[in-house]
């Protein structure tokens, strides 16, 4: 029996890359070729025949480097409008609720089936420290912001920082990309 591979999902907390070094390669020499057929084509009026097959193939390449820019282009301004979606309901929730601050989950160190290990960053503070995260309503990410209701009894003024904090997902009230 052979054992199935799935595809990982992509990030869907991580900005959309917009260029790569092949496209733009890529770009530049369609663009390059593109404008010495041009210059042919205008320097020897009426041109030959190769000339327009030259052109016609050339056309190939040109149409598929825009539409993979037309792509690339398409899915950033997607992803820009879940980012600002997303946003815009953390900010609501956060003054619907009294005690609230966000934290953003940089990286994640171990998934087990209860939870994870993660290391948080406090955004008011810059605090960077672990955490031990319990399953929430939505699926956490890497470079996830949350808005999280902070523990008082975890959490208080004037006692260090707990070594390890404990994020409950009652506790977690929405989350949204880090924008950068």
């Amino acid at each position: 029996m052979k054992a199935e591979v799935v595809p990982m999902e992509d990030n869907p907390m991580v900005k959309p890359v917009l260029n790569s070094a092949p496209l733009v390669v890529m770009t530049t020499l369609t663009v390059v070729a593109l404008l010495y057929l041009v210059a042919i084509i205008a320097i020897a009026w009426p041109p030959a025949l190769s000339v327009w097959t030259a052109l016609a193939v050339l056309a190939i390449p040109a149409g598929l480097v825009t539409w993979r820019w037309s792509l690339r282009i398409q899915k950033r301004r997607l992803w820009m409008q879940f980012a600002n979606r997303q946003w815009e309901y953390l900010t609501r929730l956060k003054g619907e609720h009294e005690t609230t601050t966000e934290v953003t989950v940089l990286d994640f160190q171990e998934l087990q089936p209860t939870g994870v290990w993660a290391t948080i960053r406090w955004e008011k503070f810059g605090y960077v420290q672990p955490a031990w995260i319990e399953p929430c309503s939505f699926s956490i990410w890497p470079q996830t912001v949350l808005l999280i209701r902070p523990d008082p009894t975890q959490i208080q003024v004037g006692a260090p920082w707990p070594a390890t904090y404990h994020l409950r997902s009652q506790a977690c009230l929405a989350i949204a990309p880090v924008l950068s």
